[in-house]
């Protein structure tokens, strides 16, 4: 084979590796998304696993605070077929021991060969856990959906390095000031999408 066709079917191949960890990414946005508001005072995770061919065999996010994290649910969902594979996850594998173990080792002790991340812990007690996993011979990406991440964990994100919640602020008023009328008989002075979407907000 020519050289110049091997380099190209490396490219190929690293293009399509590249194609299947962004939409894995994808999907375990998707799962992150569904838990916000439900793992507090944790964030919501999502991960899935793709297995040495590359088909995903295993997702998860994470559960209630106490409950197994998101890494922990996709390595059960996958098994055996976890050894040799990638895990991708939306945040960075936790490094600690509280009340679950550290998702980080339990990677590497499922065989896992690769954890693509979108973004870092800012945690200063969860942080470390891509470290473990190169020291411990595990390729690591950091950054794949890094924009669409930052967003789905805003509120993690703005949490623990500022010290202060994600605020959302909702306001309606008439052109004259006012948020009803004054005998009382309005009811509503936004559109209905604007109020599901306050629903939304507060879920």
């Amino acid at each position: 084979m020519p050289a110049d066709a091997a380099t190209t079917d490396a490219a190929t191949t690293d293009s399509a590796t590249a194609a299947r960890e962004r939409a894995a990414m994808d999907r375990a946005l998707a799962l992150a998304a569904v838990g916000l508001g439900e793992t507090s005072p944790n964030p919501c995770v999502g991960a899935v696993i793709l297995n040495s061919a590359g088909p995903p065999v295993g997702e998860g996010r994470s559960a209630p605070a106490g409950g197994p994290h998101a890494e922990i649910r996709a390595l059960a969902q996958a098994g055996p077929a976890a050894r040799g594979g990638t895990a991708v996850v939306t945040l960075e594998p936790c490094n600690h021991t509280g009340r679950t173990g550290p998702c980080a080792q339990a990677l590497i002790e499922a065989g896992i060969a690769r954890v693509v991340v979108a973004v870092r812990d800012p945690h200063p007690g969860h942080t470390g856990g891509l470290s473990t996993l190169r020291a411990a011979g595990v390729d690591t990406d950091l950054g794949v959906r890094a924009q669409q991440a930052a967003h789905t964990h805003r509120y993690w994100l703005t949490a623990v390095p500022r010290r202060r919640p994600y605020l959302i602020w909702k306001y309606a008023a008439t052109l004259d000031g006012r948020s009803a009328a004054a005998d009382g008989s309005s009811k509503w002075i936004t559109s209905a999408e604007a109020r599901a979407d306050v629903h939304r907000a507060r879920r």
